[in-house]
């Protein structure tokens, strides 16, 4: 299967913006993508009226799984979304970032766990901070994830932190690990492979395609079962 991600920048306004993540959808899918991972809150910080509408039917005209960053109201509350169109589950971040100092996710709602999407391998799902927390990357990998789909909005002043976070996520948990960033922040979008390797970085605006090799990541976990080695009563501080 190939799998794509888009580095791309908010354009002027919403509409904008799916204009031009529909030309690369179409690209995407013409170039063989199954799927296509969207940076974190792509389409700005406010909710949008009909933009998951608009999303469901591009993904169906392009004739691919669409997982798209923004911002979801429910009610009086917040999320800072990921969800798959043009059916399919939807993941709230379950950490905001709250630095003091920096704009971050003020007034959002944290969401209130791990989801798995299957899409011819099993995917958690996760944005941005999240990398921050390897808890959420091993309930993952525990739960039978084989790789990780993660939409970010990365500061490009702690874009080594965010490759050495990914790298770490995907090696620990021995799994693939796209994210998507966008490409005003001034940090890359990635591809890591289960041993922490990079294998494709993507700095300008564009796609990046990439295969996950299946039979290699079942017998690199076979070779170094790191899961089955774990010993959970040794872990106790006493």
């Amino acid at each position: 299967m190939t799998l794509a991600l888009l580095h791309l920048a908010p354009r002027e306004d919403p509409w904008a913006t799916l204009r031009a993540v529909r030309a690369y959808a179409l690209e995407a899918q013409a170039r063989g993508a199954s799927l296509l991972l969207l940076p974190e809150l792509l389409f700005g910080k406010t909710p949008v009226l009909g933009l998951e509408e608009a999303l469901k039917e591009l993904a169906a005209e392009a004739g691919l799984l669409l997982l798209a960053g923004y911002m979801a109201e429910e009610g009086r509350r917040r999320k800072n979304r990921l969800a798959a169109f043009p059916e399919g589950p939807s993941y709230d971040k379950v950490h905001p970032y709250l630095a003091e100092g920096e704009e971050g996710d003020e007034g959002v709602a944290p969401g209130e766990g791990p989801v798995l999407l299957r899409a011819g391998m099993v995917f958690g799902l996760a944005l941005c901070y999240d990398l921050d927390f390897p808890e959420l990357f091993r309930a993952y990998a525990l739960g039978g994830a084989e790789g990780f789909l993660v939409g970010a909005a990365w500061p490009g002043a702690y874009r080594e932190l965010m490759t050495v976070l990914a790298r770490a996520r995907a090696a620990e948990n021995q799994a693939y690990l796209l994210l998507a960033s966008r490409e005003d922040t001034g940090s890359p979008s990635l591809a890591v492979g289960p041993d922490g390797r990079l294998l494709g970085v993507r700095e300008e605006e564009g796609l990046l395609l990439f295969s996950p090799d299946l039979e290699f990541q079942r017998a690199y976990r076979a070779k170094y079962p790191l899961l089955r080695h774990r010993r959970e009563e040794a872990y106790r501080v006493r």
